[in-house]
């Protein structure tokens, strides 16, 4: 199974979870295009819900109910990717827009439309409206927007309770992988309101395992989506050379890192199964640690910064050792540390070398674990036979 956990893939897991595709016009959504036509006194109004790569209309005012179009030729398809709203005070000089059927058939000239969020983050849709005349929106016509866009919001959760969120967010966890000569054991909990962990693990078609685990700091629900995006920036560099591989992902989200004002730190490997050689690369990540079969251990980094701070003129620094017999590799977010009696990576260390097996020191970890934990858990422990 291939498991993508871009943001275009979990906005369309959560909106399926949703179970409101295709049920047919609803009041409950229907009064809220209405009230929205109504406050802004613009012909057409829009609930809508960005999928698979096309546009749905869930609710409507003054349009086709249920209609579904290539995301490619829809407005939402671009509000959907950013918490703010967008407004486009005339489309025609829009260079963006002004060649699409709303534009270049319909006649539409002026779109305004907010991103509708879940509680886990995922923005799954947008509330929106349209009219063939050129037109401004105040400040006070974009907090009137917003807050029916909460509205719908709301009424869609009323559809999904949280547990089933994060049971959706669970699923995009990567599976469980076979590696010839080795063991890798996994524990991956993510709390309900969308933490910033980074977890990924897969065989390249060469037989070779790439691990990946890091983490996105950043303001409220953002970490989530931004930790999403960061996987599947790595997915998609499976196949790569282990140094271009961390540089091609990191051009690929610096930018929208910085727009969030946030940090990505990340630890991705390269094991060679019938060797047992790892290559590595630690971007500002520092929570691995190498523990050989006597019991003794080192702390593995290096002196490479977070994702998007590293000048360009500073060139990654793959690192290369030896898994022997015995040795067990064990990599993990922060979450791990803040949990009681595991403050330090020398206590990881300490754990690992006591436990017979990387899956003994898993389940040891995942008792350590309260019930509503604040932070997201990723550990992976990877042994040789």
């Amino acid at each position: 199974m291939t498991n993508h956990l871009d943001g275009a893939d979990r906005r369309t897991a959560v909106i399926e979870a949703l179970e409101v595709l295709g049920a047919g016009p609803e009041e409950r959504f229907d009064r809220i295009t209405r009230m929205t036509h109504e406050a802004f006194g613009v012909p057409l109004t829009f609930l809508n819900l960005v999928h698979s790569d096309v546009v749905t209309t869930q609710s409507t005012f003054g349009w086709h109910q249920g209609s579904s179009v290539p995301a490619s030729e829809q407005f939402c398809a671009t509000t959907v990717l950013s918490p703010e709203p967008m407004v486009i005070p005339d489309a025609s000089l829009d260079d963006r827009y002004a060649h699409t059927a709303a534009v270049a058939e319909h006649g539409i000239r002026f779109y305004a439309g907010a991103p509708l969020t879940m509680l886990d983050g995922t923005r799954v849709g947008t509330l929106c409206i349209m009219d063939a005349t050129p037109r401004e929106m105040s400040a006070a016509d974009l907090d009137l927007l917003r807050d029916l866009a909460r509205w719908a919001e709301r009424e869609l959760g009323h559809a999904i309770d949280r547990g089933r969120i994060s049971r959706v967010r669970e699923s995009l966890v990567p599976e469980r992988v076979e590696v010839p000569g080795h063991d890798l054991d996994t524990l991956a909990l993510r709390r309900q309101q969308g933490g910033g962990d980074v977890a990924d693990w897969r065989l390249a078609a060469d037989g070779a395992l790439h691990v990946t685990v890091g983490g996105v700091a950043a303001a409220g629900r953002a970490s989530g989506l931004l930790a999403s995006t960061v996987r599947g920036a790595v997915v998609a560099r499976t196949e790569t050379a282990l140094p271009d591989a961390i540089g091609g992902l990191e051009a690929q989200i610096t930018p929208d890192l910085s727009a969030a004002d946030a940090v990505g730190s990340l630890f991705h490997l390269r094991l060679d199964p019938t060797s047992g050689h790892v290559e590595f690369g630690d971007a500002g990540h520092g929570l691995a640690v190498l523990v050989r079969a006597d019991g003794s251990s080192r702390a593995l980094h290096s002196l490479d910064l977070p994702l998007g701070l590293q000048p360009e003129s500073v060139p990654r620094s793959p690192v290369a050792f030896d898994l022997a017999a015995g040795d067990r590799l064990a990599v993990c977010t922060e979450g791990v540390l803040a949990l009681e009696g595991l403050r330090h990576l020398d206590d990881l260390a300490a754990l690992v070398a006591a436990e017979p097996t990387g899956a003994a020191v898993v389940e040891r970890v995942r008792a350590l674990v309260p019930t509503g934990a604040a932070d997201d858990v990723t550990l992976v422990v990877l042994g040789r036979h």
